[in-house]
């Protein structure tokens, strides 16, 4: 397992890939030179300067033995070529060394200036002075070398110590402590192909095994060497043994350990934990001088992208002048360390799988709220995707996941736009019962045609007599709903869209985490702007039964249905240290309130809409609201809201079909399970 210590980093030179900070400078001296890029032009033969430049150029090169054929005898006599490399490699590893560039200042007889310019993993680019004593020799200048060569604060011992950090990225939990996102050391299976004798028999025990030849065929064709580990894929834990007995005799085969991102639930949470990515050259280039390297991941969506400041930590990195004894005497470099740290959110592991078994290959989302505290319990999107591919770069799953039919990198329960349907009677109801002059003991008709615009509108269910507004939701009544938004029109223009905004509609619900769209609420303003036309009659009515041009997203439709239960619009929770913020009061009396939750557990009793699914299937506890949405041509789209305990809730889930004909008898079972997979 990685552990999550601080560690040394011994940096190798020319292992390090170009990760330079652009533009960043750390000078070393008081009085730092401008590089001259190598050699000095048009030095004399046999002068101080033709040995400066020499000496230079073998710097730049990092060709220890051309500098040390430079060397006076007596400096060849106290620096043995074993101690003088190595005074060069203890240099380049502690300064996290990708390239230098040497050039000469000035040349004279005794003494040159050199400027340096050593451009650095994870200092940036450092710039300097030092200075080259010189000696006559025949046939030219000799350098009598010390290592404040190297650099002028090396006397006495001195030399330069580096301390690197690394942090491991935190832990992404759900409520109860599951892990949600870990790294962890994955054992991997690898090959060198230069040692493959026979691919194809090689290829055929690794698919058996359990690999997809897609994935063997991307690691015999991966760019590199031939001696260059390539991966194939993860070994599972009940397999490791199989494989070390079976596969790792085979030539070119190779188990390792490798440090990955995971994500234990797989596609249950992949849209709303979401995944990370490589680091792109560009990014690389911005970050040069870091410590950031290639093959280094951030967050690419979902939580991982949203905490990912959290999550990474920061690289730690300090370049210090240690005397003999070790003791720090300066410090030219210091950049904080900061470990990884661990996320934990509202969701719960149990219902996220819950709810991706009950959406099975439906497409759709399902969006599970506790209603007495606002917390997100699970967020779910239909079809899903393997976020692991990603983690392990899997061109044959990642190509499979981009070609899927319906789109499942889309986070449905966020960003997906759909019509309310019936659901959205709610607040219809209530914006009748505060600004339309409607009392709960009112009674509407039920009509089977109703007449209140032209052409005149069938009622589906047939005459239904009078209904209060609440006995109205039970049986889901499209003409009173109607008769409300016509009431509305006419005496208190804009009550039925400002109550939408009220419920949360209209705009994003502020959770922090997720991306989510804004959904869009009609009006007469908003007509006018898109089409030019006033709002007519018809335009509230249609609004009156979530139809028309309302958009909502699941979110938004689940944040509304608890932030009634409430009497307040809340901001979800997602994170546990967040907050779950009151927006405003829903505009409506207690009698109000009571009169419509009355309605929305009428809709789960015995006499309806939703009563196949649960009074009359033993599941009384419940209230919730249905609905069926026309979309485009003949498809229409399903929603279910339900709520358990009925009287104070303690999960809510809001189930959205992207096909179905049925709101009650399609989404309400599913909405029905994953509450009570909630309350377990």
């Amino acid at each position: 397992m990685a552990m999550r210590a601080v560690f040394l980093l011994a940096v190798v030179v020319g292992l390090l890939g170009g990760a330079l900070v652009a533009g960043a400078r750390c000078a070393l001296d008081a009085g730092s030179g401008t590089s001259g890029g190598g050699a000095s032009a048009g030095a004399t033969p046999g002068s101080p300067g033709a040995t400066a430049a020499e000496f230079a150029t073998a710097w730049s090169n990092g060709d220890t033995n051309a500098l040390y054929l430079l060397l006076s005898p007596a400096a060849q006599r106290a620096y043995p070529p074993e101690l003088f490399d190595a005074a060069y490699r203890h240099f380049s590893t502690e300064l996290t060394l990708v390239s230098l560039d040497v050039g000469v200042e000035s040349a004279e007889e005794g003494r040159a200036r050199l400027a340096v310019r050593a451009s650095t993993a994870y200092f940036g680019d450092i710039e300097y002075s030092t200075t080259l004593n010189l000696a006559s020799a025949p046939g030219g200048w000799v350098v009598n070398w010390q290592p404040s060569a190297i650099h002028p604060d090396m006397v006495d011992g001195r030399e330069f110590k580096s301390t690197i950090q690394r942090p491991i990225r935190g832990t992404i939990f759900d409520r109860n402590g599951a892990e949600l996102a870990v790294t962890r050391d994955i054992r991997m299976l690898g090959l060198n192909r230069s040692l493959v004798r026979d691919r194809a028999a090689l290829t055929t025990a690794l698919v058996e095994f359990g690999f997809t030849k897609e994935q063997v065929d991307a690691a015999f064709d991966a760019p590199g060497g031939a001696t260059q580990r390539v991966r194939v894929g993860p070994v599972p834990d009940e397999k490791v043994e199989e494989a070390s007995a079976t596969l790792r005799p085979i030539p070119g085969v190779i188990l390792y350990f490798e440090s990955m991102r995971v994500h234990p639930l797989g596609p249950a949470a992949a849209h709303v934990v979401g995944y990370t990515r490589e680091y792109t050259a560009e990014e690389l280039e911005a970050l040069r001088g870091t410590g950031f390297r290639a093959g280094d991941r951030l967050g690419a969506t979902g939580l991982e992208a949203s905490q990912e400041q959290v999550l990474a930590g920061s690289i730690g990195a300090e370049l210090n002048l240690a005397g003999p004894d070790g003791a720090v005497l300066r410090t030219y470099v210091s950049r904080p360390y900061a470990p990884g740290r661990d996320v934990q959110t509202t969701l719960d592991a149990d219902t996220l799988r819950a709810a991706h078994e009950r959406l099975g290959s439906r497409p759709g989302a399902v969006v599970v709220i506790d209603p007495a505290t606002n917390d997100i319990l699970a967020v779910n999107s239909s079809p899903s995707f393997d976020p692991d591919a990603f983690e392990r770069n899997d061109a044959a799953a990642l190509a499979a996941i981009t070609a899927a039919p319906g789109g499942p990198l889309a986070n449905r329960a966020t960003t997906g736009l759909y019509s309310a349907g019936s659901t959205f009677k709610l607040v219809t109801g209530a914006a009748g019962l505060a600004h339309g002059g409607y009392t709960p003991a009112d009674r509407l008709e039920c009509s089977a045609i109703w007449y209140g615009v032209d052409p005149p509108r069938r009622n589906w269910e047939g005459a239904q007599g009078l209904l209060t507004i609440a006995e109205a939701l039970m049986r889901s009544c499209n003409p009173v709903f109607y008769e409300i938004a016509l009431t509305l029109y006419n005496e208190a223009d804009g009550a039925l869209s400002q109550m939408a905004r009220a419920f949360g509609f209209g705009a994003p619900s502020g959770v922090v985490g997720l991306a989510e769209e804004d959904g869009q609420v009609p009006d007469a303003e908003w007509k006018r702007a898109a089409t030019g036309l006033p709002w007519f009659p018809g335009d509230e009515v249609n609004l009156g039964i979530g139809q028309g041009d309302l958009l909502i997203t699941p979110l938004q439709l689940a944040n509304a249905y608890s932030s009634f239960m409430a009497g307040e619009l809340r901001t979800p929770r997602l994170l546990a240290d967040a907050a779950a913020e009151s927006r405003g009061a829903i505009p409506l009396t207690p009698e109000q309130f009571d009169h419509l939750k009355l309605g929305l557990r009428l809709v789960t009793s015995a006499r309806g809409t939703a009563s196949t699914a649960f009074a009359l299937a033993g599941y009384t506890d419940f209230a919730g609201k249905s609905g069926t949405a026309e979309d485009a041509g003949s498809q229409q789209h399903v929603l279910f809201v339900a709520m358990s305990p009925a009287a104070e809730p303690r999960a809510l889930a809001a189930v959205v079909l992207d096909e179905g004909q049925s709101g009650s008898m399609e989404a309400g079972p599913i909405a029905r399970d994953v509450v009570l997979a909630a309350l377990n």
